[in-house]
C-alpha cells in the first residue's frame, strides 16, 4: 500500500524571521503491535527581494575641515538590506548633480571623498543625496541626506584698514605737544575674513619709543597717551602696533605708527604699514 502525503503551511513564511525548518516526519501503521518509521526533513526558505536598503540614521551631517585634501574621505555611509545574496547587494550613487564637482562616492563602499579643496570663506555647507539601492528584481531603494559642514581654519591673518595709506605706505599725522592724559591718538582697525575665535582680534602695543607715554585699547585698538608730553621727550614717537587673532596658531599683522608732536621742526609723521604671516 502506498500513501502519498503533503507537507502545507500554515500561514506566510518569512526568511528573514526564519530562514530554515528541521522537521520530523513519523508513519505509524495501525497493526499490532505498531510499527513506525521517521524522516526528517530540513526546509530551506529561498530569498525573495521583498526588503529595501535602510540606512543606519535617518540623516547625517559631516564635518569637514577646510583646505582638505583633494581625494581624501570625508565621510562614509553605512546601510544594510536583510535579504540575502543578490537581493543584499548594495550600491551607492549620488543623485544631485550640483554637487558632482564638490565630492563623489564609492558605489561599493559607501566612502564619500572629497573631489576639491573647500574654502570655509567660499562654502560654509552643502547637501549630498545618496541613492543606494539592491541588485534584485525588480530592485528596491531608500535614499539620505548628507549635510556638509565646512569647518573654519584659521588661514587668513588680520588686514589693518585703519589708517590707510595716503603716499605709498606713508600716512600723515599729528599731536599737539600739549594733549592731555588720555587723549586719543590715533585708533588702529582690522577685520579677519575666519569667523568665531579666529575672527575675534586684540591689539597691543609691540614697541614704542617711550613705554610710559602710550597704550592701546585690547578692544577697540584705540591709541590713548598716559600723561602729559613733556620737552624731554622726543619730537618723533615711534609705535609700532601688533593686531593678534585668538586662531591657532594665531596669526597677526603690524601698523608702524610715527607720531610728530606739532610745533616742532621736524617733518610731518608717518604711518607705514606692513603686515606679519
Amino acid at each position: 500500500v502506498r500513501n502519498n502525503w503533503k507537507l502545507l503551511v500554515q500561514h506566510g513564511l518569512d526568511r528573514e524571521t526564519t530562514s530554515r525548518y528541521d522537521i520530523t516526519v513519523t508513519c505509524t501503521d495501525a497493526g499490532e503491535p505498531l510499527l513506525t518509521s521517521t524522516k526528517n526533513i530540513r526546509v530551506a526558505i529561498s530569498d525573495v527581494n521583498d526588503n529595501a536598503p535602510r540606512f543606519t540614521q535617518a540623516a547625517y551631517t559631516a564635518n569637514v575641515m577646510e583646505n582638505n585634501v583633494i581625494g581624501e574621505s570625508i565621510f562614509s555611509l553605512t546601510a544594510y538590506d536583510p535579504d540575502t545574496g543578490q537581493n543584499a547587494r548594495l550600491n551607492f550613487t549620488i543623485f544631485n548633480s550640483v554637487v558632482a564637482s564638490y565630492v563623489s562616492i564609492n558605489a561599493q563602499s559607501g566612502v564619500i571623498c572629497a573631489q576639491k579643496s573647500f574654502d570655509y570663506e567660499q562654502l560654509k555647507n552643502f547637501q549630498i543625496h545618496v541613492l543606494v539601492r539592491d541588485s534584485g528584481v525588480p530592485s528596491l531603494s531608500s535614499n539620505v541626506t548628507v549635510d556638509v559642514v565646512i569647518l573654519d581654519q584659521n588661514d587668513n591673518a588680520p588686514v589693518i584698514v585703519n589708517p590707510l595709506p595716503e603716499h605709498g605706505s606713508t600716512v600723515m599725522e599729528t599731536i599737539s605737544r600739549f594733549a592731555e592724559p588720555g587723549y586719543q591718538v590715533a585708533k588702529v582697525s582690522a577685520i579677519d575674513a575666519d569667523s568665531g575665535q579666529n575672527a575675534r582680534l586684540t591689539y597691543h602695543v609691540f614697541q614704542a619709543t617711550h613705554r610710559n607715554l602710550f597704550t592701546i585699547s585690547e578692544v577697540t585698538g584705540e591709541v590713548w597717551t598716559i600723561r602729559g608730553i613733556e620737552t624731554k621727550d622726543a619730537s618723533k614717537q615711534r609705535l609700532v602696533i601688533v593686531v593678534n587673532d585668538n586662531g591657532i596658531p594665531s596669526l597677526s599683522a603690524t601698523v608702524t605708527i610715527v607720531l610728530f608732536m606739532e610745533g616742532s621742526d621736524t617733518i610731518s609723521s608717518a604711518t607705514s604699514l606692513s603686515k606679519d604671516h
